[in-house]
Parts: C-alpha cells; structure tokens; sequence
C-alpha cells in the first residue's frame, strides 16, 4: 500500500503547527542572545620584556631574550549554576638575542581576572618553554589557559581578564620609557 502524498502533507503542516504553538519544543524559536564575555586585556606597560644576561650590560649585545604578547583571543561559556568559563589565548612572539647560549627561553605571564568594580579576584602564572630550532631567531606561540568566574546569579559583562609579563622594576621602566 502506497503512503497518500495528501495525507503526509497534512501530517507534516499538523506538526509544524505544533511545534509552531509551543516555543520550548520549537527548535527554531528565538532564543535570548547569550551573556556577554568578560573583555580580556593585553596590559600595556607589561606588554613586552626583555631579558639580559647577568651583570651591568644592557645593550642589544646583551639581550638574552625578548617577549611579547602580541595579543589575547577569549571566549566564554555560562552554565546554570551562575558561573562562567573563559577560554583565553595568549598569542606571544618571542625573539632570540646575541647574548643566547642555549637556544631556549623560559616565559613567564599572567592572567588575571578582575571584578566589575576593578578588583583583582585571581591570578595565576604560567611558565611556556619554547625551543628555538635550526635557524630560527624568531618564534611565535599560542598558549590556551582558563579562567572559572563565580558570578552569584550575575552576568561575566563587568569583567576584565588581564594578561601580562610579571616584570622587574628595570624592565617595567624600561617599557614606559620606549612608549613615551
């Protein structure tokens, strides 16, 4: 027995109409858009550092190592229990110095998040080993890291995600005085 192409059609529009007139079963109702991210920030004067090597020395002879964080990529995900999860990538370059000797470098950044009111409510360092091969003087990576805000029934709007190179005092000078 073959299936009458008029009665499928009444089928199908039946169902439609169903799933038309209530919205929780309606796959393509309009959703409410999601709350928006924590923004993350690249801190300005904590941007960029040089290493050199030990003694008094500083000029480009002496660099070891540069750094920077070029930028900072974050997405986020809500859950129901008033929290969000913020995916950060931490994009850094990193260059080799005349005064390398062991063709590796060790860098150090944080990330740390901030509530609307400005107040630093974590932070956490992470170290990213990175090898520099054959000829290279010149490597960029990427660094995943994740950041879980309580949020007590509020929105992640008002918060700030901050990324930056923990510096010495000399180095910190050193990059207000290359801004200026």
């Amino acid at each position: 027995m073959r299936p009458n192409p008029v009665r499928r059609a009444a089928g199908a529009a039946l169902v439609a109409l169903l799933l038309a007139g209530c919205s929780s079963l309606n796959p393509f109702a309009a959703k409410d858009p999601p709350p928006a991210c924590p923004v993350a920030i690249v801190v300005d004067d904590l941007s960029r550092m040089t290493e050199f090597r030990p003694g008094t020395g500083r000029d480009l002879a002496d660099v070891v190592h540069s750094a920077a964080i070029e930028r900072v990529d974050a997405s986020c995900e809500y859950d129901r229990r008033r929290k969000v999860t913020v995916q950060t990538v931490v994009n850094l370059i990193v260059e080799r110095g005349p005064a390398d000797r062991t063709r590796k470098a060790d860098l150090t950044y944080f990330v740390a998040v901030a509530d609307p009111q400005g107040r630093v409510t974590a932070r956490e360092t992470f170290t990213t080993p990175v090898r520099f091969e054959g000829n290279f003087t010149r490597m960029q990576t990427s660094e995943e890291t994740e950041q879980v805000i309580p949020l007590g029934g509020g929105s992640g709007a008002g918060y700030r995600i901050y990324v930056g190179f923990p510096l010495t005092p000399e180095q910190l000078e050193a990059n207000r005085k290359r801004a200026r």
